[in-house]
């Protein structure tokens, strides 16, 4: 491994931790402040989260020097990547006091706010810059780069399910403020981005690692992620754990058939996408819920407090919406496949 390589590499693995870490942390708030936690900025799930701030601005800061030392990596496609970094990482580091001053100022907020957008929006862009940064690297070999690579597309996953609850989740009333979207615009958003960028990751993960099991192996990932941050925190929704079942088989038999396992000759990202898509909405269970059981409910009733019980409903209602979710998976790999390039070389 030359030097530039193993720099870079480090430099991904670093902020790749730090990127879970925040990721993660963020789930977990959420579910703690939708559990009844107290609204205050010093708790345990901020402290996990911006631990993975602070790991990120060492990624960011081992980043600069690499491309401000090395001319020649400045101009691949590499140096992209190392960039977004960069830039998600300073934003993170605005958004943490200044989250911290929000609170201050207006006491309890909801999951939208001008802090919060600013710092998931700062960890999105990061993720991004990792996954492109680790996929170009892929084609050189390293063994640490396709576990490593697994990882981010589930974390950029995660991270993109928690900007799209940001929208559509009706949690954002403060003390102050309150920023909950109107439930059929929330309920038209998620029905159509949900799957999009679901099979759009899941797509990405299976071209750019190009054998059977990786792509699975991001979805079990995700999974994971989603049932320690929001599931097992919440022994009332353990009724939800079987959903995911369905999610992980439909997801092995989408990475057979884009990998050609399974052969099909005409439309094969295409049918794999579909299918994606239309188990998307479990892949952000339970908490996607709260969108719908609002039309259900009189208002000012938590949505949170009723998922147990609406588990069953629920699932009817996903069921109805996996059609959409398969169309807008099938338009998903479309998209992908004219606009997003596979590295199929090293960029170093």
């Amino acid at each position: 491994m030359n030097r530039p390589s193993k720099f870079i590499i480090i430099v991904l693995l670093v902020s790749l931790v730090g990127s879970v870490l925040e990721i993660w942390g963020g789930s977990w708030d959420i579910t703690s402040h939708l559990l009844g936690a107290p609204e205050t900025f010093f708790t345990p799930p901020h402290t996990v989260l911006y631990s993975g701030v602070g790991i990120s601005l060492i990624a960011a800061i081992l980043a600069s020097i690499i491309l401000f030392k090395n001319k020649e990596l400045r101009s691949t496609s590499l140096s992209f990547g190392l960039k977004l970094i960069i830039i998600g990482s300073v934003i993170q580091i605005f958004a943490g006091p200044s989250d911290y001053a929000w609170h201050e100022m207006f006491g309890t907020d909801g999951l939208l706010s001008p802090t919060h957008l600013t710092l998931i929006t700062g960890i999105l862009i990061q993720s991004v810059g990792i996954v492109l940064g680790l996929t170009r690297l892929i084609p050189r070999g390293f063994r640490v780069v396709k576990p490593a690579t697994v990882v981010s597309f589930s974390a950029l996953w995660f991270i993109v399910i928690a900007f799209i609850f940001q929208f559509t989740l009706p949690v954002s009333k403060g003390e102050t403020m309150n920023l909950n979207p109107d439930p059929y615009v929330a309920g038209i958003i998620l029905g159509l981005t949900m799957p999009f960028f679901c099979t759009l990751v899941f797509w990405g993960a299976a071209k750019s690692m190009k054998k059977f099991g990786w792509a699975s192996s991001v979805v079990a990932l995700l999974i994971f992620f989603n049932i320690t941050a929001n599931v097992i925190p919440a022994e009332a929704l353990w009724n939800y754990l079987p959903w995911f079942a369905i999610a992980m088989i439909t997801a092995i038999f989408a990475d057979a058939i884009i990998s050609n396992k399974i052969k099909i000759n005409k439309l094969r990202e295409e049918i794999a996408g579909g299918l994606v898509g239309g188990v998307s909405m479990i892949y952000s269970m339970p908490l996607v819920g709260m969108a719908y059981i609002q039309f259900y409910v009189f208002s000012g009733v938590s949505g949170y407090s009723l998922l147990p019980e609406f588990s069953e409903t629920l699932g009817m209602i996903l069921g109805l919406m996996s059609i959409s979710g398969a169309v807008m998976g099938i338009i998903a790999v479309k998209f992908a496949r004219k606009k997003i390039p596979i590295p199929m070389e090293s960029t170093i």
